[in-house]
């Protein structure tokens, strides 16, 4: 397979952690297969995010939220017109090996044995050296071009902490009290904190937060950013707390300290 150029359609919709995760496979694929055309097949969501990596030749956007069913089947058929030589799908869901069974592409590898037929290849040791662990990597995410939503920070000198205040579940959250302490501590110690994260509940717990310390020190971040913007946000600091959230992910791939909170 080396050497030859074929066209490759990497399969990853969802969510934003394992889009990150797979960005890591996508990397190394290409740093084993250079000569490789990868086209990223996501949700429109990630879309500025995926097109960001110098690894990724193409981007494929699914507008699941606006399209549904009716965007997958168009793209399928989109898919199969375009002669693709592999196909790789991070998923191995049902929707996923669906498509890959209808794809129309011959070899189909999955990191996932879910049903018979769909795919062809569940061996990646020809695509990418596994012996190379994730664990070991200093980075393996590139953040979008520099964005102007917050042109406060653009050349701030002094440190800089992220601090990213929310979980998907109410058990995985850290107590507020414990960031209002948190805060204060890190605030002594000469740190800036940027409270990160979005949704209604992060946006109440950050207020509680502000009112709790009253530090200038402390900027409400949460809700101010597109994802894109969360990535560059994330690069711009010098470590990073997290919840177990996409943002801890984030803060690991770009190289940051992370301390995570579970």
């Amino acid at each position: 397979m080396s050497g030859e150029r074929k066209k490759v359609l990497f399969l990853r919709f969802s969510s934003l952690g394992d889009i990150i995760f797979a960005n890591y496979s996508a990397m190394r694929i290409k740093e084993k297969h250079p000569e490789f055309h990868l086209t990223w097949m996501t949700d429109s969501m990630y879309a500025g995010i995926v097109r960001a990596q110098p690894w990724v030749n193409g981007v494929i956007e699914w507008d699941r939220k606006n399209t549904g069913n009716r965007g997958y089947r168009e793209i399928l058929k989109k898919i199969r017109r375009m002669g693709f030589d592999i196909l790789i799908d991070m998923h191995g869901s049902d929707r996923s090996s669906l498509f890959s069974l209808f794809s129309g592409i011959k070899t189909r590898y999955c990191v996932i044995h879910r049903f018979p037929f769909t795919h062809t290849n569940f061996d990646f040791s020809d695509l990418l050296d596994k012996s190379l662990e994730m664990s070991g990597c200093p980075s393996y995410l590139c953040p979008p071009p520099a964005s102007d939503e917050w042109p406060e920070l653009c050349g701030r000198e002094g440190k800089k902490l992220g601090l990213a205040i929310g979980a998907s579940a109410a058990v995985k959250r850290w107590p507020v009290q414990r960031w209002i302490e948190f805060c204060r501590l890190a605030s002594d110690a000469g740190y800036d904190m940027y409270l990160m994260g979005s949704g209604d509940d992060e946006k109440r717990t950050a207020r509680e937060i502000c009112g709790g310390t009253a530090s200038p020190r402390v900027k409400d971040m949460v809700g101010r950013t597109s994802i894109e913007g969360s990535i560059t946000l994330t690069s711009m600091m010098d470590a990073v707390v997290s919840g177990d959230t996409g943002l801890m992910h984030i803060a690991r791939a770009l190289g940051k300290p992370v301390a995570g909170l579970f």
